[in-house]
């Protein structure tokens, strides 16, 4: 049995045992109910980034193993999903404040597990709980805290590693082009819209991902809250997919127009091959 096939079942099991689990943290003691809640949370986001990356985002992957090992390529991965992290962070303590009354007092710097059993139980109530519990709270004096769910950690571990692999991509088609302008002067201009062009697809979902939490912490409408938490950083992924597609196709077709092309006859191939046995 293949290795990959071992991974989707172990997922797609972790991921089926998540929900009775959850439901089974609302039967027992609040005291218990962050640990088995926290358990059945983790071990959703987990199947479902797993799940992800063996599929959808398998080329993906493989990119980023090679690029993270790169100076460069750690330092944007760190940097990107340090602010992620922060902004979101910020925002899931914002939606905590507003919709469930849980007051913040910061008076030193401390950390915390904690989360909020939602009622009635339904399917759709232990849905919200995993996009909310549990939270790992940080306390940072005066005004700061920052609420981080096992969601937030797991999008913005996906969108670090897309926004990763779409920079490093465009790079290299970057460093073609300047083949191309030694080489070729006929590549120059397409490959000078090439570049152009993924920037530009590039830069807006993360433009998105980055100013739509920040939009969210200025206003006091939850509305707003809920779809910047939910809604963006799912769209912001999908972007960057659909982008990192077409920056792949874009590479291959690069990578085709730089190589140098065969130009020798077939009599010339003969001769030489030298004379045959």
């Amino acid at each position: 049995m293949k290795l990959k096939t071992v991974l989707v079942a172990f997922f797609l099991t972790l991921l089926a045992i998540s929900f009775p689990l959850a439901y089974f943290s609302y039967t027992i003691p609040y005291g218990l109910f962050t640990a088995f809640e926290g358990s059945a949370s983790f071990a959703f986001w987990f199947s479902i980034a797993g799940l992800a990356f063996l599929y959808p985002l398998s080329y993906v992957a493989s990119l980023f193993g090679k690029y993270v090992q790169k100076p460069k390529g750690t330092l944007l991965f760190v940097s990107y999903l340090s602010v992620h992290l922060v902004l979101y962070g910020l925002l899931l303590e914002g939606l905590i404040d507003y919709s469930f009354k849980v007051a913040s007092v910061v008076t030193q710097f401390t950390a915390n597990i904690g989360s909020v059993p939602l009622y009635p139980v339904s399917f759709d109530s232990i849905l919200a709980g995993f996009g909310f519990n549990p939270s790992i709270d940080l306390f940072i004096p005066p005004y700061f805290v920052l609420a981080l769910s096992f969601y937030t950690i797991t999008l913005s571990v996906m969108i670090a590693v897309l926004v990763l692999t779409n920079i490093m991509k465009v790079l290299e088609i970057g460093k073609m082009c300047g083949v191309a302008l030694k080489s070729r002067t006929l590549v120059v201009l397409p490959a000078l819209g090439v570049i152009g062009g993924a920037a530009c697809c590039l830069s807006l979902p993360i433009l998105i991902s980055i100013a739509a939490p920040t939009a969210a912490l200025i206003t006091n409408n939850t509305i707003v809250w809920y779809a910047a938490y939910f809604a963006f950083p799912t769209v912001t992924a999908v972007g960057l997919k659909y982008n990192m597609d077409s920056t792949m196709r874009i590479a291959t077709k690069m990578s085709k127009l730089v190589a140098p092309k065969d130009t020798t006859t077939n009599n010339e191939k003969k001769n030489l091959a030298g004379p045959q046995a």
